[in-house]
């Protein structure tokens, strides 16, 4: 299945396109390509016939994406990837070249919210070393939704946003955080909202995902 999925993403398919052209979900497509990148870090792990094939990868496909997969209740994985267009808007943006600009991921808690990127009720920031193209992040609470955004220090000291990734919702740790949205789902059921408020909904911001 990696076979296909590394073809398609070569192509420029995003994760959702992916899954639609193999029948499958975006989590085990997700899952796939990330055990895919470990086992780069990790030769040693991979099957012998496969070395070949994995060699004649490229590292990056040259578009702009964040993914969000969980690893437990308190932790996830981010990897992303950037195109050259958008590191060159970047530098033109902040005049300054991009090796010399601080990168950034500002990790939102939109927990039952429509996410517009200013209306979180928390976020924090992890600064990130050059060179880097994933990240585990620790630290967070169960049962809740997350968002990063990946973005670069300005000189101005701001955080200037460039990529935005999925939501993602964390595990549950206990049993009693089960049914803890069943208000918010009984309002929608009975016409009191407009909207799941336990969905998220991406922002315009998101066209920087590649649709094909």
């Amino acid at each position: 299945m990696i076979e296909q999925i590394l073809a398609l993403r070569e192509k420029g398919y995003s994760f959702r396109k992916v899954a639609s052209e193999l029948d499958t979900t975006v989590g085990k497509v997700q899952y796939r390509y990330q055990k895919h990148l470990q086992q780069q870090e990790n030769p040693d792990h991979v099957d012998d016939e496969k070395v070949h094939f994995l060699q004649s990868i490229p590292a990056s496909y040259d578009r702009d994406e964040v993914t969000l997969l969980p690893q437990s209740p308190t932790v996830i994985h981010a990897f992303w990837e950037l195109s050259g267009s958008l590191r060159q808007m970047s530098e033109h943006q902040c005049r300054l070249p991009w090796h010399e600009l601080r990168k950034q991921l500002r990790v939102y808690d939109c927990t039952m919210i429509d996410f517009n990127g200013h209306n979180g009720h928390r976020y924090f920031d992890i600064e990130i070393p050059e060179m880097t193209n994933n990240w585990t992040i620790h630290g967070l609470e169960p049962n809740r939704t997350y968002m990063v955004d990946f973005g670069v220090i300005t000189r101005q000291h701001t955080f200037l946003s460039l990529l935005r990734s999925n939501a993602i919702d964390t595990p549950r740790s206990t049993d009693s955080q089960k049914g803890l949205h069943v208000n918010a789902v009984y309002e929608w059921k009975q016409g009191q909202s407009n909207e799941p408020k336990w969905l998220e909904h991406f922002s315009t911001y998101s066209y920087y995902e590649t649709v094909k």
